[in-house]
């Protein structure tokens, strides 16, 4: 059978960043899956480049079989246009390929797919995707048992992954190390983060490769491709601490020279004989979801860590000169302008490597979600049925220093006080700038009278603005 994969390209306007390229590694391990079955297989991501393959008759060329589409709630006004062009081919009697869809969306959406789609796959597909090409099963939505045995799944297909220009730095990892190949090894979260959807889509069960596993495949990248890094990017990498010092202890064991970073939690690297295990194994970064400096909104949040926690994990990071990037969340449902300043005055004193604001929305299968629609308190939903709350355009120019419209085709109306607090910010700031930029424009005069300029054109500004 002739298989081709394809991922869907992502909108020009979305609340959710994607100029992030890398490999889609999901689809990847079904790849793999396939050939390793005897199928011919073929790889288009229009994600990582845009493409016309279904005008252009890839699939008539190809004899494709099955086209099978990988699919994310953000990406899938393009996803049902992919749908709308093979229905309308085989309706003409061009093709005759049958189409899979898989991917998160269809573990939080099943009842947006449309009825011509051939066959559904929630959560791990590996399983799935063989019994339909081989003629093994007749229904069209599959949901299969969790894989028990993760190290059984073949690598990914790094021939096709190499070829491609994804992403291949990571310079929260280190600066000038290339090429940083990407990994998830494990699938599930045992834990309840309120505004997580991973759980709706995998399940709370945690599975993973064994360290054995892990270090198999990175020796695999080094000898083949030249890897100098890898960057984990799932969950909570190191969740399972005695994995995480197997892998390490494998690492030193075998002087396998890599560096690595990984996405995790602050509470699991509190124990710092793990933390300078990790450091000296090549580990130069953690991602950190810290989300809050405010106690309050991680209890709402059901973060299950304590500031405590945060200042300790952080600091244990720093003190073995592990980059730590920390990923915070603001605008849940509550939080109010003091809270954000906790935030803020967190960051100031613990001082990260990086830190990045991110302003919330209400994500499909969450529990937040739930909770903010089933009480009303958003002020837009969109055709995705992400929900939005009242100032996200604010927090959106504040936070992020981009006009909303580029995220979301909405003007909002609703103001908290939070909103006003930071929208008088963002005029300060504003004033800031025509005053520095003035104070250069008169960069010829005295500097007392550059002065006196200055402080009338401030106080008019504030007059007016502020």
């Amino acid at each position: 059978m002739n298989i081709l994969f394809v991922t869907s390209a992502a909108p020009k306007v979305s609340p959710f960043f994607m100029s992030e390229k890398r490999p889609p590694l999901g689809l990847g391990t079904l790849i793999s899956v396939t050939r390793n079955a005897g199928h011919r297989v073929f790889f288009i991501d229009n994600f990582l480049k845009p493409s016309n393959f279904i005008e252009e008759g890839f699939i008539q060329k190809n004899n494709i079989d099955f086209v099978a589409i990988s699919v994310n709630t953000a990406c899938y006004h393009e996803s049902l246009r992919m749908f709308g062009a093979i229905e309308k081919l085989r309706r003409k009697g061009s093709i005759k390929a049958k189409m899979i869809v898989g991917g998160p969306h269809t573990a939080v959406a099943l009842n947006t797919i449309p009825e011509f789609v051939d066959y559904i796959v929630q959560g791990e597909g590996e399983e799935a995707i063989l019994d339909i090409i081989n003629g093994k099963t007749k229904e069209r939505v599959l949901k299969k048992p969790r894989i028990k045995d993760l190290d059984s799944l073949p690598f990914l297909p790094w021939d096709i992954f190499s070829k491609l220009p994804y992403n291949y730095i990571c310079p929260w990892i280190e600066e000038d190390v290339e090429p940083v190949f990407t990994m998830n090894t494990s699938r599930g979260c045992p834990l309840s983060c309120a505004f997580c959807s991973v759980s709706s889509i995998w399940g709370k069960d945690y599975t993973y490769f064994s360290a054995e596993r892990i270090v198999s495949e990175i020796e695999y990248l080094i000898k083949n491709y030249g890897a100098k890094g890898v960057f984990f990017r799932e969950d909570n990498f190191t969740l399972n601490s005695k994995r995480t010092i197997e892998f390490c202890e494998q690492l030193i064991k075998k002087n396998i020279d890599i560096y690595w970073g990984c996405e995790t939690r602050v509470d699991s690297l509190c124990d710092e004989q793990l933390v300078k295990l990790m450091r000296q194994s090549g580990c130069r970064s953690v991602y950190l979801g810290v989300e809050s400096g405010s106690q309050r909104i991680l209890d709402f949040l059901s973060k299950n860590i304590s500031l405590e926690q945060i200042e300790k994990g952080i600091n244990l990071c720093k003190e073995n000169d592990i980059n730590v990037y920390c990923s915070l969340i603001v605008g849940v449902p509550g939080e109010t302008y003091e809270d954000y300043l906790l935030t803020k005055r967190m960051m100031e004193k613990l001082k990260p490597f990086r830190h990045k604001y991110n302003v919330f929305k209400g994500v499909i299968g969450s529990h937040l979600y739930k909770y903010v629609w089933e009480n009303k308190i958003y002020e837009h939903v969109d055709d995705l049925g992400t929900l939005y709350m009242p100032g996200f355009d604010i927090k959106a120019e504040f936070f992020y220093k981009i006009n909303s419209r580029c995220l979301v085709n909405y003007r909002f109306r609703q103001r908290t006080d939070y909103d006003k607090k930071l929208l008088r910010e963002l005029r300060i700031e504003k004033i800031s700038n025509i005053t520095f930029i003035a104070d250069k424009f008169f960069s010829f005069l005295p500097v007392a009278l550059r002065k006196r300029i200055k402080k009338i054109l401030t106080n008019i500004l504030f007059r007016f603005f502020v």
